[in-house]
């Protein structure tokens, strides 16, 4: 792993820790947030809001940000990223016991963040890596933050614990803020590349590659998966089988560790032409996992998925994210082309998170509340699973035409 690190270059190390200390940041209260949204109402349907609401967010502002990408540069709507991040949890901050009133407020916040922060990541991906080392560099970046995953819940597990009501949930806000400001002092390291100042948009919609034009109902599918199973699902439930913060904190702390070693053996042996059996073992192994913690809802149930689930998604969203950057670089003017792709990838993916959420809010009202967790928790990895097919025959036929013209 540390042979692969060094060697990428300067600038790429760079964006690693820079990475590695947001990403820290996001873990120190990532695991908690929900936790801290489902008390404020004891119901699943704020965090199904506030999934919604961002998830709209990202499909209005992503377009403007990828303007403001173009005017400026993606390291800066990166940075602006770290910006509205902060402001975020600054929002839970402020309005603390009020937030349920202001979760439209603190969901179009997020969205903005993350229409800003993955602008400028999508670029850099695509301009400080290539095809035959992105998977690599990939496994590396999710180790990193992996690393951060060991510390970050067991301590901010620890700090709740310390505290009565919500106030070990603000002094990790807090301490999630401070790692969010260093993140940004570090990205001045980072000038990334420029981008061409004209648009392609309306020529990557009607004429995108082959590849790209199939991979957008695999992208709207993502979608209604990341959008509720990604976002609350995992956290809720682990939470509700472990049993209190602590609890959830070291289970989460004990599943890094076992993540970093995986991950360090995918790194090493990683190959493009390894991308689909990897996403097929990977959602396979999180549909399992889910189902087994959904009808047996035990320790040993969730030890099973934490040594399972940190891999298997990595696996999955490693592989989807390197065959979509691959769909992109086919087009032959994907240098000058390439930020029109990321812009016009957030529709599908925007609009599935959207239908995922809706889904969620209508199982809502068919389920009783203590049945609707475990049942959705089984039902939304199914999708991964579906999609399967259409992968193989994306990017089967992708590369026995490509033999073709060799």
């Amino acid at each position: 792993m540390f042979q692969i690190f060094k060697s990428f270059s300067t600038e790429l190390k760079f964006y690693l820790l820079m990475n590695a200390l947001f990403s820290f940041g996001q873990v120190l209260s990532g695991v908690f947030q929900s936790v801290f949204l489902w008390k404020l109402d004891k119901t699943y349907s704020l965090l199904a809001y506030y999934s919604l609401y961002w998830s709209i967010a990202i499909i209005i502002c992503f377009g403007l940000c990828g303007w403001l990408a173009r005017k400026t540069s993606p390291m800066i709507t990166m940075r602006l990223g770290f910006v509205f991040y902060l402001i975020t949890y600054l929002i839970m901050l402020i309005f603390h016991d009020t937030l349920s009133h202001h979760m439209m407020l603190l969901g179009f916040s997020t969205g903005l963040a993350m229409s800003l922060y993955y602008v400028g990541m999508h670029l850099a991906v695509l301009d400080l890596t290539t095809n035959d080392n992105r998977d690599q560099f990939l496994y590396v970046q999710s180790t990193l933050f992996t690393i951060g995953g060991v510390i970050g819940p067991v301590l901010s597990g620890i700090i709740i614990s310390q505290f009565k009501g919500m106030t070990g949930y603000y002094v990790v806000f807090i301490g999630t803020c401070i790692f969010f400001v260093i993140s940004f002092f570090t990205s001045l390291k980072v000038k990334g590349n420029p981008i061409t100042a004209k648009s392609y948009f309306w020529d990557v919609i009607k004429n995108p590659s082959r590849e790209w034009k199939k991979m957008y109902k695999v992208m709207f599918a993502d979608g209604i998966v990341s959008g509720v199973y990604g976002t609350f699902l995992i956290t809720m439930m682990t939470f509700k089988v472990a049993g209190g913060e602590l609890s959830l904190g070291v289970y989460n702390t004990a599943a890094e560790l076992v993540a970093i070693a995986t991950f360090y053996i995918l790194a090493k042996f990683s190959n493009p032409k390894y991308r689909l059996a990897i996403y097929a073992i990977g959602s396979i192994s999180i549909f399992l996992s889910s189902v087994l913690v959904s009808i047996l809802p035990i320790l040993v149930s969730l030890i099973i998925f934490g040594i399972v689930s940190p891999l298997a998604n990595n696996m999955v969203i490693t592989s989807m994210s390197a065959m979509i950057y691959e769909a992109i670089e086919k087009d032959p003017m994907y240098k000058e082309k390439r930020l029109d792709y990321i812009i016009i990838r957030e529709i599908p993916l925007g609009v599935g998170r959207i239908i995922g959420v809706l889904i969620f809010l209508v199982m809502r009202k068919d389920f009783d509340i203590e049945q609707l967790l475990p049942i959705s928790f089984s039902l939304f990895p199914i999708i991964y699973v579906i999609i399967i097919p259409s992968l193989y025959f994306i990017w089967r036929k992708s590369k026995e035409s490509s033999k073709l013209f060799e």
